[in-house]
């Protein structure tokens, strides 16, 4: 059990700076004539998904922010349909900014590290119903984890 703990505070502080060092050197792997794409189709749905990203994660952490300080589960906004909202801005903001930069190897890095969120958000959700107990399982049980509808 402590093993498990140790590894989950690895991943807790290795993750970000991680994925964010892999995205980065991809725009240098890859094999290309110019820095964004040169496709109007692309770059008008990066775009897209980049606002959705953006819009996500700053409703997220608004409704973050207004229970700061208090222990208690979140359920406004966001977090009414999805668990962790801020995973998911992170996810397609970064969809966005490969569609704009087309660098397949981007997408490449996004699924790689899928597993890794995958588990720093169980280990979360360990830590909260450790927290909340029953009031945070019955949450679980009425909103999806990432896609609402699906996941």
């Amino acid at each position: 059990m402590e093993k498990e703990h140790k590894a989950m505070e690895v991943i807790h502080v290795v993750l970000r700076p991680a994925f964010a060092i892999c995205l980065f050197l991809t725009q240098f792997i890859s094999n290309r004539t110019s820095f964004f794409t040169d496709d109007p189709y692309l770059l008008s749905l990066g775009a897209v998904f980049i606002v959705a990203g953006l819009s996500l994660l700053i409703a997220a952490s608004i409704h973050l922010r207004r229970t700061d300080g208090a222990d208690e589960i979140i359920t406004s906004g966001p977090f009414k349909y999805i668990r962790h909202p801020i995973y998911v801005s992170i996810y397609i903001l970064s969809i966005g900014l490969g569609l704009i930069f087309f660098a397949w190897i981007w997408f490449l890095v996004l699924i790689v590290f899928i597993p890794l969120w995958w588990l720093e958000c169980k280990s979360e959700e360990k830590e909260m119903k450790e927290r909340h107990g029953e009031e945070y399982v019955a949450y679980q049980e009425r909103t999806d984890m990432f896609i609402p509808g699906v996941v």
